[in-house]
């Protein structure tokens, strides 16, 4: 299994994955030096909300993080039964479907992006849906008594394949982490992730939302490389761009992905 950050923690089955990651920062690149590049973030889901697409454009890495939107792109999505979709500009830089359309796994979603005189396209087919079948905090084996962590648990269905994202909330603020997984070790089992970052403290009291999230294989290379580039886990390199699912030079990444989420209240 890759992860984001630290090496996994392999335990008797039911397995047990310990992985870490770095912030949710795709702008986290090696900007030095680079001429100005777009940045498209696209997201499809299986929920009833509208498809997403961010567009901005990098700055120098001496200025400021805050990459300036860009406006006035024609954005469609498409999908391989036919239908079309051109997304408004609902914010400076942000184009969604007037509609609130879910998503369909096994379904392979088309971005198309023209923007000043270029052109962008990137496909993803959403994966099926893996029960989120519990969620749990428990106290690590190691580092102080208030030391809890959220325990994601699932079963991971028979063949190769499957990937993985985590997403966690604390008392309603989204945490800057990212977690993703596959399932090279773990093919056919029970699966359980410990949620473990860097600054990152879960108490007793707090309510936790936790969301698993099914991303195709391109999505899930497209995190384990910008982790490398950064040089965290063990493929860490040099800094680098990662390689994206997008024909047309530009950064990001497109993703058709489903949506599951579970609350508690850890005690």
């Amino acid at each position: 299994m890759k992860y984001f950050l630290k090496p996994c923690l392999f335990l008797a089955l039911p397995v047990l994955l310990l992985f870490s990651c770095d912030q949710e920062e795709i702008i986290e690149l090696d900007l030095s030096g680079a001429p100005a590049q777009y940045v498209i973030e696209g997201r499809v889901t299986d929920e009833a909300v509208p498809f997403q697409v961010r567009i901005s454009r990098t700055v120098d890495v001496y200025h400021s993080n805050d990459f300036p939107a860009v406006r006035s792109a024609v954005v469609t999505i498409s999908d391989d039964s036919g239908q079309v979709d051109t997304l408004l500009e609902t914010t400076p830089g942000v184009y969604e479907t007037a509609d609130a359309i879910p998503g369909v796994s096994g379904r392979t979603y088309t971005l198309q992006v023209w923007v000043e005189g270029r052109y962008f396209v990137a496909h993803s087919t959403m994966p099926a849906l893996v029960p989120f079948t519990d969620l749990r905090a428990i106290p690590l084996p190691f580092g102080g008594t208030n030391t809890l962590v959220m325990t994601p648990v699932f079963n991971d269905p028979a063949g190769l394949g499957n990937n993985y994202q985590f997403v966690q909330s604390n008392n309603g603020v989204r945490l800057p982490n990212i977690f993703v997984a596959d399932d090279r070790n773990t093919d056919g089992s029970q699966v359980s992730t410990l949620l473990i970052a860097p600054e990152m403290e879960t108490k007793r009291g707090d309510t936790v939302l936790v969301e698993m999230r099914n991303i195709d294989r391109a999505t899930y290379k497209y995190f384990v490389a910008l982790d490398a580039s950064n040089g965290n886990g063990p493929n860490a390199s040099v800094p680098a761009n990662p390689d994206n699912n997008f024909e047309g030079a530009c950064l990001g990444y497109f993703s058709a992905y489903t949506v599951q989420r579970k609350s508690v209240v850890v005690e």
